[in-house]
């Protein structure tokens, strides 16, 4: 029990939360978009500390990335539990389907085996959610219901086993008057059911708004003072801004809960950027009238349940630990992705070291790199990798480590060989939009111990590490924000890049 806690719950790029307790644990499904695998899972006991499980899409059956632009992909995922088994349902975008993927836990109650099949709902439209009642199943989502650009939640009956759709899709609201709604949830309580949504687009307007109805088809309202139901959309001093997309869920007691998305943008001057993405959030909920009271009424950093005892009672003592990988287990840790498809023959691992072999895709190319990284998770840190000189070879090729936000978006530190001078060379890379920058700052003898990026909240320091020296260049971190890419679906993610012939290999990986 502890009487406080600190948001964000998940840290750096977790949009789009959804939660659903089972047997006491609790599950937390989150967004991708172009990353592999599919659909990040995390668990907890406790609420604010989480394990990150594997993810669910690993298959091209279960979904196809491998044309998932940047910010295409996997978009609002949810997650239910019904009859004993999970269900993820999600829409990939770079396929325009919406699919149902269903899993059960494995027999140590430890892991959870997803299918390899999905379940395809012919439906125009994103972000949608499962609900389940008496032996029916429905599909709320957001899409156009005309020419003119209107958006409108609307909701199917399907078949869950076939994904068949037993009734046509009805608009169920158009929203409370803000502009794209979206991410719907259905809850139901003391005989109404209220229809969860999030307004205002995913930037700085964004807010969570609710209407309610006597039957499932609606109509759904609410009245004027109900909504917004929790923003910071006027609070531009609040350190956690885009609040927005959420679920509601029960803890183990039966209190209620909101998980939602927002950011925590960085000061920069006279203005703010972000890197670090749309991030996990939690509220505890005081629904004792018709409305859910969220909290004190606004989104802030710093939860304070002195007056939440009873939600208190599930909350552990929080702990934000670093991540360090010394590649001691033979399956890689989940937190590692790639993009839009596994790296197959291209990635080894043996005891203690983790090998990258190099490919002809680049980052900005529509395919699979020779990229993994983790994710960004706080505005002021440093990732690195430790280098094993013995395996690594730059023949032909390049290595290094590298930060993007997207494809057209990333800064890297490269090395690369000269045969003639036998030196290696530093590289500096600059991919801003449609301008590319290759820069050698530096020639040395041997290869570097370590590669390391030092984030500083306005700026990215590349750092390669001898016993004795250190060479080293600053960029600006507004190149990998959202504001300056106008993407507002991923963060930053920080890792190893490896192109051509080369292999690099790495016998540790940290962030803190």
């Amino acid at each position: 029990m502890s009487k406080s806690y600190q948001n964000p719950i998940v840290r750096g790029m977790y949009p789009d939360p959804s939660i659903v307790q089972v047997d006491g644990t609790y599950y937390l499904a989150n967004s991708t978009f172009e990353y592999y695998p599919g659909i990040a899972i995390s668990q907890s006991q406790d609420l604010v500390n989480w394990q990150q499980m594997p993810g669910v899409i690993k298959t091209t059956k279960q979904a196809d990335l491998s044309q998932a632009k940047s910010n295409e992909g996997i978009f609002a995922v949810n997650i239910r539990y019904y009859q004993g088994y999970f269900y993820v349902i999600t829409t990939n975008f770079s396929e325009f389907k919406t699919i149902i993927i269903k899993g059960q836990l494995d027999k140590q109650q430890q892991q959870i085996i997803w299918e390899n099949q999905r379940v395809e709902v012919d439906i125009q439209g994103i972000d949608p959610d499962l609900y389940f009642e008496n032996n029916h199943v429905y599909v709320q989502f957001t899409g156009y219901i005309d020419n003119k650009g209107t958006k409108a939640i609307q909701q199917v009956e399907i078949n869950l086993t076939t994904g068949q759709i037993l009734r046509e899709p009805q608009a169920l609201t158009l929203g409370t008057g803000g502009r794209d709604v979206e991410g719907p949830h259905i809850i139901k309580r003391n005989d109404w059911y209220y229809l969860l949504m999030a307004e205002g687009g995913t930037g700085l307007g964004h807010m969570i708004t609710m209407q309610r109805s006597h039957s499932l088809w609606g109509p759904y309202q609410a009245p004027l003072e109900v909504n917004p139901l929790f923003t910071n959309r006027d609070r531009a001093d609040e350190p956690l801004q885009n609040i927005g997309h959420a679920d509601l869920f029960q803890d183990v007691q039966g209190k209620w809960w909101l998980t939602c998305l927002g950011t925590r943008p960085s000061p920069l001057d006279f203005s703010r950027i972000t890197n670090l993405g749309r991030e996990t959030l939690l509220y505890p909920v005081i629904w004792d009238k018709e409305w859910p009271q969220i909290y004190q009424g606004v989104p802030t950093q710093s939860v304070d349940l002195t007056k939440f005892a009873q939600h208190a009672k599930n909350i552990g003592e929080q702990k934000l630990e670093n991540f360090t990988d010394d590649f001691k287990n033979n399956q890689l840790n989940s937190e590692w992705l790639s993009l839009r498809n596994n790296l197959k023959e291209r990635l080894h691992l043996e005891p203690g070291k983790l090998t990258l072999v190099g490919s002809d895709y680049q980052i900005e190319d529509l395919g699979t790199p020779s990229f993994i990284g983790i994710r960004q998770s706080e505005a002021q840190e440093t990732f690195s990798v430790t280098l094993d000189s013995q395996t690594t070879q730059l023949n032909q090729g390049q290595a290094g480590i590298i930060s993007l936000i997207n494809a057209d978006h990333y800064l890297a530190l490269m090395l690369k060989y000269d045969k003639l001078q036998q030196q290696y060379q530093v590289l500096k890379v600059t991919k801003v939009a449609d301008l590319k920058q290759v820069e050698t700052v530096a020639t040395m003898q041997t290869l570097p111990e370590k590669l390391l990026i030092r984030n500083k909240p306005a700026s990215k320091q590349f750092v390669a590490c001898w016993s004795d020296q250190e060479i080293a260049f600053e960029l600006s971190a507004l190149h990998l924000s959202n504001e300056a890419v106008a993407a507002l679906n991923t963060g930053d993610v920080q890792g190893i890049y490896v192109l051509g012939n080369a292999q690099l290999t790495i016998c540790q990986a940290q962030r803190q």
